[in-house]
């Protein structure tokens, strides 16, 4: 049975249905009532003198649906450690370059992969306007990236978006806006989003936030996505708030499932944007009364795409990378041209084709010196495609992979 909105239910039954609801949902013993106070949303306006605490139901969605995260993250995992370093190395870069180049069609920003996999390259020479951007992503795992203070929400912007925003949209109180805001959809011409709040009340909302994501008592999973709306209905800055909050999110779901997950929420939501958007706009509609149960739902859905696409990638390379190990070993190679060739070959099926491993990483990982890996590359240079010579960047032939599959084919 469809678990209906209280907007739904208005249109269904009227408005003296709706309150008694309300009251029902708002009071259950399976409800998570927080402190963050909303102004909802009527008329494309800002009801200020109207005020809903935010609130969800933990129904049998929720429940069923927080069950596949975990153990598809459970999944992620298991796949992921049975793989050498390098396959889920060029995986993670792979995923890096999709995620940041979805988060930034998302809100509309101009941006390549082949400028993002600049930055993620520390490429020479390149006009790498992403650096702050993929540099943050890449600490996402470390500890040293914190998200505590109101502070360190404007040092996130600073370093991932600050360098993107034109001048007269930067912040212009103390740390965030000094006045309101809005989203406005051009295809609608309609505003979906109203915020009037000034400085100081940005403060006290993001004050509630951190404590809500620190201190709330009630599953993570749900205090995470709960809390990528109180985020995006603060909106602290005239521009930015998006890929903001996506970051956030994107560590926080690092820090609670694991670092795939984490990477591939905004490519998902940049394949979905629609449903991602009215989410948005549905929790914060005055007759939603602050309910956000749908909005989890709805995230979780997103969440859950995202990871099936992981554990496919994970299953269909990892076969592939097997059938690759046995066609090589059939050819009775010796172990510096397998070592070699095998490396490569991980970086071809599992990376992204922005991003290929260099011949300084193929030496290192191999453990071989330079002139010994050069011997190698020599001897397969017709298998082989040149990318760069500064850092020397090889990659394997499409048809090199068909050949060794092949190979495989009329073994079976």
């Amino acid at each position: 049975m469809e678990y209906k909105s209280l907007k739904k239910l208005f249109h269904m039954y009227g408005w003296d249905n709706i309150e008694t609801e309300y009251n029902m949902r708002l009071n259950s013993y399976s409800s998570y009532v927080t402190d963050f106070i909303i102004h909802p949303i009527q008329d494309e306006k800002q009801q200020r003198d109207v005020e809903y605490p935010l609130f969800f139901i933990l129904n049998r969605t929720l429940g069923i649906n927080l069950e596949k995260v975990l153990k598809n993250s459970d999944k992620i995992k298991q796949l992921s450690s049975a793989l050498p370093d390098i396959a889920n190395e060029a995986y993670i870069k792979h995923l890096l370059i999709n995620e940041l180049q979805s988060t930034n069609e998302t809100e509309n920003i101009k941006s390549t992969k082949k400028e993002i996999a600049a930055s993620l390259n520390k490429t020479k020479g390149e006009n790498k306007r992403f650096d702050g951007l993929v540099n943050q992503y890449i600490m996402i795992e470390n500890d040293d990236v914190e998200i505590n203070s109101i502070t360190d929400i404007r040092n996130i912007f600073d370093l991932i978006v600050a360098s993107e925003i034109l001048e007269k949209d930067l912040p212009d109180g103390n740390l965030f806006r000094k006045n309101s805001i809005g989203v406005y959809d051009n295809a609608k011409s309609k505003w979906i989003h109203r915020n009037e709040f000034n400085e100081p009340v940005i403060f006290e909302y993001l004050t509630i936030f951190l404590s809500f994501i620190k201190h709330y008592k009630a599953p993570d999973i749900y205090k995470i996505l709960a809390s990528h709306y109180m985020f995006e209905y603060i909106h602290p800055f005239y521009d930015g708030n998006g890929r903001v909050g996506r970051y956030i999110l994107a560590k926080l779901l690092n820090d609670n499932l694991d670092s795939f997950t984490a990477l591939t929420f905004s490519y998902v939501v940049n394949h979905n944007k629609n449903k991602y958007y009215k989410a948005f706009q549905e929790a914060s509609d005055y007759f939603n009364k602050g309910e956000i149960t749908n909005f989890i739902d709805d995230m979780m859905q997103l969440l859950i795409e995202g990871q099936n696409n992981i554990i496919e990638t994970f299953e269909n390379n990892t076969e592939i990378i097997k059938r690759l190990a046995q066609a090589l070993d059939q050819q009775g190679l010796n172990k510096y041209d397998s070592d070699v060739l095998f490396i490569l070959l991980q970086d071809k099926i599992f990376g992204s084709k922005y991003s290929r491993i260099t011949i300084k990483g193929v030496k290192d990982i191999a453990g071989y010196s330079r002139n010994k890996v050069n011997e190698v590359i020599k001897k397969y240079e017709s298998k082989l495609i040149k990318l760069k010579s500064n850092p020397v960047v090889y990659e394997v032939k499409d048809s090199y992979v068909q050949e060794l599959l092949s190979m495989q084919n009329n073994t079976n």
